[in-house]
């Protein structure tokens, strides 16, 4: 990451990295690392917060002033989120954003010359899945510093501002500060800021703030001497737009704790209720979410705006759980556009169907517990044997005589019943009942934890009946016991598969629920997103830029990297497609 654009006239230096995959977010060691990990940093969070620290560190007049772009007549400006997955996801936002220019039709056909943003700001979440100075150089300075090199000093280089999300967290933000508030390079883009949130006085009396929540938590009061500072600076009736790394306004509509909606408001409010200088707070960008949505205040000329454009790279996020009205203490808020729409977020919903062939490691997770409770069964004493050879001699259609014998295995064997007890807790764990009225989820929950108790003595008696039953292998036997162990895990990854797949689907389409769950199980890299906003002397106007398909068949470009050509290109006679989510959005 020591990225640095110091040789004039050469492009950056970029060491070697890995074009990864999309995260396998079903992995046991993913899911053990990340969870670790969140855990980690939540309770070092509230020891130590780093925001207090920078402030700490940084005790100096200049650290206390915006950057000033106020000068300028007209200024460009990208917002990206949620970034940092894989390879082609992440390189085909990218490579646009990198681009000296785009060309964009809207709905009427009209063709929009967007220029590359003067400023680029990642709105959090920066890398997945977790904060470490190997992912980012892998997921994040690989994808950006490929798509644009170099840009020499003397012509202007963007400026890259960042917020952290909450992976970017995960490491106590210590990678984050030292890759974006060192005043490094990401490519062509230098960082500045000093500080994991930010302030920039931008022309027409305009302003960007970006915020760092950290993890939920109250905003800290060095963060807030820093924009009481920014107010101070600011001429009355000034024009905000406020970056934060979570869409708290929605989340504040069906999950019970509406804190962060509460922190934000607090933040929002301590600005623009103060009389002798009142600003407005005119648009909100964020991500979290890896959709793009948009919400307009119905109840001003011209609206307000809240806009979740989290489409850097990472999975895609549904959108048919997203209300079409928001009910704030601000207003009502209507929902001008969503992409993903939401007849085809439905239809994406379906790939949960797949779940078992596309979570290979989770299957094998659940292969190895059937393996373990087939051996518990045919190991622990007489009774569990003559279980085995009562389940070998049943056939299909005799459950009643399946549901006997195994009431009598489980009476007579704590351990056994321990074992299923511990899974079916598990999987009622999983359940998403954090919500406003959770009372279908634990149902849910309560079903699916049954329904994969019962498969696996399902899969334990199948097994038994046709390998010793059926194909008359003895259970004593090397062949026996490898056909048994072969039977288990296969029927293992396949029923618990399907019953995931199938309960995520469900629950995500019926209950709109488990939506990072569902849409992670099948990591789609289509439906990316950015932002690109034009400030004049007209107004604001904001272009929300949609890549249906992210590009898969880059090949190595013969571009002067000095001139701003990309590293990789799409092949001869191909090229990515982009295009407009909506109708330019006009703030005057």
């Amino acid at each position: 990451m020591d990225n640095k654009n110091t040789e004039s006239g050469s492009p950056n230096s970029l060491d070697s990295f890995e074009r990864m995959d999309m995260v396998d977010w079903y992995s046991p060691a993913q899911l053990a690392s990340t969870g670790m990990r969140a855990v980690v940093s939540a309770v070092f969070g509230d020891y130590a917060d780093k925001r207090e620290i920078q402030a700490a560190l940084e005790r100096n007049q200049k650290a206390m002033k915006p950057f000033d772009f106020s000068e300028r007549s007209e200024l460009w400006m990208d917002y990206v989120s949620d970034l940092g997955s894989g390879w082609d996801s992440t390189y085909s936002v990218a490579y646009l954003l990198g681009r000296e220019s785009l060309s964009a039709a809207d709905r009427q056909g009209n063709k929009h010359h967007l220029k590359r943003g003067n400023i680029l700001v990642m709105g959090g979440d920066e890398v997945y899945p977790t904060a470490t100075p190997l992912e980012y150089k892998n997921r994040l300075v690989g994808p950006y510093t490929s798509s644009l090199s170099y840009v020499d000093k003397t012509d202007d280089p963007p400026t890259l501002f960042a917020i952290p999300g909450n992976h970017d967290w995960y490491d106590g933000l210590s990678s984050f500060l030292k890759l974006f508030c060192q005043q490094r390079w990401i490519g062509g883009w230098q960082t500045r800021q000093t500080r994991s949130y930010f302030a920039a006085k931008l022309p027409h009396n305009w302003w960007l703030w970006g915020i760092d929540i950290q993890l939920s938590a109250d905003i800290d009061k060095p963060q807030i001497d820093y924009f009481d500072e920014m107010h101070k600076q600011a001429s009355k009736g000034d024009r905000i737009i406020l970056c934060t790394s979570e869409p708290v306004w929605v989340y504040q509509e069906y999950q019970p704790d509406d804190k962060p909606y509460r922190n934000l408001r607090f933040f929002t409010s301590r600005y623009t209720k103060k009389k002798e200088k009142k600003l407005n707070f005119r648009l909100m960008l964020t991500g979290d979410m890896h959709h793009y949505t948009s919400f307009k205040n119905t109840e001003k000329d011209p609206p307000d705006w809240k806009i979740t454009a989290g489409g850097g790279g990472a999975f895609a996020h549904p959108t048919h759980q997203v209300p079409d009205q928001l009910n704030l203490e601000e207003g009502t808020y209507e929902k001008s556009a969503a992409f993903p729409d939401e007849s085809e977020s439905r239809r994406m919903a379906l790939n949960n169907l797949k779940f078992p062939f596309i979570n290979l490691r989770f299957g094998a997770l659940f292969g190895f517990v059937y393996m373990l409770f087939g051996w518990i069964i045919g190991t622990s004493g007489t009774g569990s044997a003559s279980v085995m050879h009562t389940w070998a001699a049943t056939g299909l259609t005799e459950w009643a005589r399946v549901c006997s014998s195994t009431a009598t295995l489980l009476a007579g064997s704590p351990g056994l019943s321990l074992l299923l007890l511990l899974l079916f807790s598990g999987i009622l764990a999983f359940a998403d009942t954090k919500r406003k009225k959770p009372a279908a989820s634990w149902i849910a929950g309560l079903m699916h934890g049954a329904l994969q108790v019962v498969l696996l003595i399902s899969a334990v008696w199948l097994t038994y009946y046709l390998v010793f039953g059926v194909g008359g292998f003895l259970p004593d036997t090397v062949s026996g016991i490898g056909l048994s162990a072969l039977a288990l895990l296969v029927f293992g990854w396949l029923f618990s598969g399907f019953a995931m797949g199938f309960y995520l689907m469900s629950t995500t389409l019926l209950l709109k629920t488990h939506e990072t769950e569902a849409f992670s199980s099948f990591r789609g890299e289509n439906h990316k997103n950015f932002v690109r906003l034009h400030l004049s002397d007209e107004g604001l106007t904001l272009y929300p830029i949609k890549i249906p398909r992210a590009y898969k068949h880059w090949v190595k470009a013969e571009g002067d990297l000095r001139k701003g050509a990309p590293r990789y290109v799409p092949r001869a006679g191909d090229h990515l497609e982009y295009g407009l989510i909506e109708d330019p959005i006009v703030i005057k």
